[in-house]
């Protein structure tokens, strides 16, 4: 047993040695990788051209379909994350005879995080500054599609059971028992936060901001993407949490997602005028204009937003009908269990 002890020990330090290493090797190759970018303007093969956020040319069909604006680092960054998520799952799992995490989920994860760095860093993201109708797709994709993916992962889970009886006992519960975090994950506070954070972007002189600043512009990637797990987490489940939310209570919860995306589609589909002064000084050779783009952004969070709403509460009350009827077959095979059967003596 010892011996077995030891072995699995090295082998653990092993590669976590190697993932020490791998992870400096990745940064530094980004960082290399930043810096060659910011000396130069892009470069690329064919239609593909590869270029900082801050160097994207002007809009042309159909180049601008195959322009990527990547940051390497950022990259790493989120690549770093699923390679942890993979890690982390393995290590849960050498503690546990059976699958904790399905194949399902694991690639519903790695899809919400390709995902997320096909909108931070794809076309979509080349021309963000340009057409409102496109930070309008990524801001729906990171604050309503790619959250529930990344929780069908069920990454808490997975990182608590990783992390060992002692250190969940000393660190982690302590954390998560807290009136301070009990009071920061309720749901109300999520819904607060799927509603404030849009509404502060476009109301408030951040999002103008943004488009001058990629730092800035990353940091409303992140928020939107925050607000997005927030609001989520009580609905998918598979992690844990405190607010166990029963499936009429979670009904309504939902309900939340349509006057949100009707106010904000609203906001920016019934002016007569451009909101951003921005992006209508900003050059375009292909495309809708500066109103009409701005329209259709409107109607993109109105429709999507109450379609997506219909689509959940659908799939929720379809889990709440399975339940039901799950329990209900525990019911009556408990019933029929206790049935009264007449006495039959048996032959002599």
């Amino acid at each position: 047993m010892a011996t077995m002890k030891a072995t699995a020990l090295t082998s653990l330090y092993s590669t976590d040695r190697t993932l020490f290493l791998t992870f400096l090797g990745g940064l530094v190759v980004s960082i290399v990788g930043t810096i060659a970018l910011r000396t130069g303007d892009g470069g690329g093969a064919g239609w593909i051209w590869v270029c900082t956020w801050a160097e994207v040319p002007p809009p042309e069909f159909p180049q601008a379909i195959f322009t990527f604006a990547i940051e390497p680092i950022p990259i790493f960054l989120i690549a770093l994350a699923a390679v942890w998520y993979l890690r982390t799952r393995q290590r849960a799992q050498a503690s546990h005879a059976r699958q904790l995490v399905s194949n399902r989920r694991v690639a519903a994860f790695l899809g919400g995080f390709a995902l997320v760095l096909f909108t931070v860093f794809g076309p979509i993201a080349a021309y963000d500054g340009t057409f409102l109708t496109l930070h309008m797709v990524q801001h729906f994709i990171l604050i309503t599609i790619a959250p529930p993916l990344i929780l069908l992962g069920a990454p808490m889970t997975l990182w608590l059971i990783a992390s060992g009886k002692e250190r969940r006992r000393r660190v982690i519960y302590p954390v998560l028992h807290a009136g301070a975090f009990r009071a920061f994950t309720h749901p109300l506070v999520g819904v607060f936060l799927f509603a404030a954070v849009p509404l502060f972007w476009y109301i408030t002189p951040a999002f103008e901001a943004s488009l001058e600043s990629a730092p800035l512009h990353f940091v409303g990637y992140a928020i939107f993407l925050f607000a997005g797990l927030h609001y989520w987490w009580p609905v998918i489940g598979g992690n844990p949490t405190r607010w166990n939310l029963s499936y009429p209570v979670r009904l309504v919860y939902l309900l939340a997602l349509v006057p949100i995306h009707a106010l904000l589609g609203l906001i920016f589909h019934e002016p007569d005028n451009v909101i951003y002064e921005q992006l209508a000084a900003v050059p375009r050779v292909w495309g809708p204009g500066p109103l009409l783009d701005q329209q259709i952004a409107g109607a993109i969070m109105f429709i999507a937003g109450e379609a997506l709403g219909l689509i959940a509460l659908l799939i929720v009350a379809w889990q709440w009908a399975s339940h039901e009827e799950r329990v209900g077959r525990r019911l009556d095979a408990a019933d029929t269990s206790n049935e009264w059967r007449p006495f039959v003596p048996r032959e002599q």
